[in-house]
């Protein structure tokens, strides 16, 4: 009798923890809801900074960098990336659209045929794609007065560490892990034209 007076103890605390888990996890949840339902708002204006680009083994180059936020109607902003390399501007005129905004999704619309799914996570815009053998993470970060671009880029190309060992459980086999490299990093803090 008192073994089951404790199992049901234990049982009420398991679930009273639970409960505050739970009651965390949804106020982690509604305040990244209020940032994403933000979102571009804070963002829009004209940024301007320097793009460093790093290979492995190589000198960084650098080369002046815009992103221009500006709303274009009710339902639409541009989303507009230029690099300046040897005075000749490179124009990429983005459209950024909404996808499902209550869930932090947004689309950014090459307007040549290519759409990208984006993720708003609090106070960073993230999109990871692939393209000619490479994956890309591209990430924007909202920093005050500033934002943070980075871009990883490396091929798919893998190598495998880990997996299950001779005698392991399927519950507690080693996982296998893949390993991607990184071969381009490119980061540049952007700061509002006019503040």
């Amino acid at each position: 009798m008192r073994q089951c007076k404790m199992i049901i103890k234990g049982l009420f605390l398991v679930v009273l923890i639970m409960g505050v888990g739970e009651s965390g996890h949804a106020q982690v949840w509604n305040s990244i809801q209020r940032d994403t339902s933000a979102f571009p708002v804070p963002w829009e204006g004209v940024w301007t900074g320097t793009l460093q680009i790093f290979f492995p083994g190589v000198a960084p180059r650098e080369v002046p960098m815009r992103l221009e936020i500006l709303p274009v109607d009710s339902l639409s902003w541009s989303w507009t990336l230029v690099y300046q390399a040897n005075d000749v501007e490179d124009i990429r005129p983005y459209r950024l659209l909404p996808g499902k905004p209550e869930k932090g999704e947004w689309l950014i619309d090459e307007q040549n045929g290519i759409v990208l799914n984006g993720q708003v996570l609090g106070p960073v815009f993230v999109s990871r794609f692939e393209v000619g053998g490479q994956l890309l993470l591209a990430r924007y970060g909202l920093e005050e007065d500033r934002i943070r671009f980075e871009i990883l880029a490396g091929g798919m190309e893998t190598t495998e560490t880990g997996g299950a060992r001779e005698g392991e459980s399927p519950l507690e086999a080693t996982p296998t892990v893949k390993g991607y490299k990184v071969n381009v990093y490119q980061k540049a803090l952007l700061y509002r034209q006019g503040d």
